[in-house]
């Protein structure tokens, strides 16, 4: 899938092909994805960097060279804060069309750690987002995330593989509630109220009849959530105080580094057994935790096996997902190889609504002005909808060739018409001069 000597490529890790330790190492928080692309400015990349609690992944439409991941590899590890390093292995390169029907799989939640993950669309629509308001997002990749945002709210609509409520939050809050001690206190402590967080929280106290502490960096948004269940709520300070009434800890927050030390878990009275889930990225439950008396931690890649019977229930919808994804796939694959035809009827194109324009206005007055020129593109549009229709169905590749170079040469630059003070008249003798060279 390429155009003008470019291509399709993405770069990335992912739950499947990298463990938590090595994806918490490789995630891209706010000021490393500045630094990203502010090195990759010198390259002629349009991209998108995905960032979400289980993928790292670089989406490019760039040069058609074979060294393109590798400079994203160099460029990553310097923002990040490991140059020269790369994650290794575990990263997936994939190209042209592998690479767009994986971004469509990634959007429409097949390649989500919880099959049909009702968070993953809205998460790469944030991240398509933000880079196009930081200017790195071009036509290519513009068209490419419209289609794949298109499909995955087709998947939504259309088929059964979102059906539900299920994701990581709430598949992590049962997982939590599966694992709770029999003797264990019905109260949990959850960290973060982000969506993660804030799904968790709300499968606990609403469906599995739990009492909920929502703790949260900023303890505004934390009392708002806890409202909706009349839950109790506080700041992060208050963790050590709740820890001694709880019987699971579920921590979902967005902190570079770890937040739950040991030493906040080894002081919590008793010997009870206490359950932690982590499904921060990065990890957020310092890892050495694991090894204290009396706490059974569990992250992100622990959790999902228990996710497995939410698959089963979705995967009888994947072969029509997968067919609505090959025909948004086909209509950008169609879009990439009608470039070339669009460039070589822009001349005329431009020519047409030129003299449209000019024909229109003359007749309309210079108040009609904007109304003429919307007139002129309408007509334009409507007078090249057969050639642009010829081109791409009927031209066999080499003849589609010539003609693209024959109506550069009769409709190019230098044909373009001059503005004319002698009005309409003017212009149709230059017309007719055009057409009769």
């Amino acid at each position: 899938m390429g155009m003008n000597g470019h291509r399709l490529v993405t770069v990335g890790i992912d739950f499947r092909t990298a463990p938590v330790h090595v994806r918490e190492r490789w995630a891209i928080d706010d000021e490393a994805l500045a630094c990203f692309r502010n090195a990759a400015s010198r390259f002629d990349w349009e991209f998108v960097v995905i960032r979400t609690c289980n993928r790292t992944e670089f989406v490019l439409w760039a040069r058609a060279t074979e060294s393109v991941p590798e400079e994203v590899l160099e460029l990553w590890g310097q923002a990040v804060g490991s140059p020269g390093r790369t994650p290794g292995s575990p990263v997936s390169v994939l190209r042209g069309d592998e690479a767009g029907r994986h971004l469509m799989r990634v959007a429409s939640g097949l390649e989500s750690q919880i099959l049909g993950d009702i968070h993953i669309l809205g998460q790469v629509r944030r991240c398509y987002r933000e880079s196009r308001e930081a200017g790195t997002v071009g036509p290519h990749l513009h068209r490419l995330f419209d289609a794949a945002l298109r499909a995955g709210k087709r998947v939504r609509r259309e088929t059964a593989l979102m059906a539900g409520q299920q994701s990581v939050g709430s598949e992590a809050a049962r997982f939590l509630v599966r694992h709770l001690p029999p003797e264990a206190p019905r109260r949990i402590v959850v960290v973060g109220a982000g969506k993660v967080g804030s799904h968790a929280a709300r499968y606990l106290a609403m469906e599995a009849g739990v009492e909920v502490v929502l703790l949260n960096r900023t303890p505004e948004r934390a009392r708002q959530l806890a409202a909706e269940w009349k839950g109790m709520w506080g700041g992060l300070d208050a963790l050590s105080r709740h820890l001694s009434e709880a019987g699971g800890l579920l921590v979902a927050t967005g902190a570079q580094q770890p937040w739950v030390d040991s030493r906040v878990l080894a002081s919590r009275p008793g010997d009870r057994t206490l359950p932690v889930v982590d499904v921060s990225m990065p990890r957020n439950v310092d890892p050495a935790a694991a090894d204290l008396r009396g706490v059974w931690l569990r992250d992100l890649d622990r959790v999902h096996p228990d996710a497995a019977e939410v698959e089963s229930a979705r995967r009888d919808a994947i072969p029509q997902v997968e067919v609505l994804l090959e025909e948004e796939l086909r209509e950008f694959r169609d879009w990439v190889s009608d470039a070339g035809v669009r460039e070589a009827l822009r001349p005329l194109r431009e020519l047409v609504v030129d003299v449209c324009r000019r024909e229109v206005g003359h007749v309309a007055g210079a108040e009609a002005e904007a109304a003429a020129d919307r007139a002129a593109r309408r007509i334009a549009a409507k007078v090249m909808a057969r050639p642009m229709m010829v081109f791409r169905d009927d031209a066999p590749g080499p003849e589609r060739e010539a003609l693209s170079r024959a109506l550069l040469k009769l409709f190019g630059d230098e044909a373009e018409l001059a503005p004319s003070p002698s009005g309409p008249e003017t212009s149709r003798a230059r017309l007719h001069t055009q057409d009769s060279r």
